[in-house]
């Protein structure tokens, strides 16, 4: 396999241990993480925004 669908196929990564749910990303994730996470608790984001952008709505997401 490639390195690059390697990467793709990484799992997100969290700052929680299994029986929790998933933590909130921090700027340790990667943008593609940060989007994962807003997609998987149905918050909408612009195609343009920016690591910062993202992490304010994560922050302002009761999750």
């Amino acid at each position: 396999m490639s390195k690059q669908l390697l990467q793709l196929q990484r799992p997100v990564q969290a700052n929680n241990t299994a029986d929790e749910t998933p933590a909130k990303p921090t700027d340790d994730n990667t943008v593609a993480e940060i989007k994962a996470w807003l997609d998987a608790h149905g918050v909408s984001y612009s195609s343009s925004a920016v690591k910062a952008d993202l992490l304010a709505l994560v922050n302002d997401t009761d999750a």
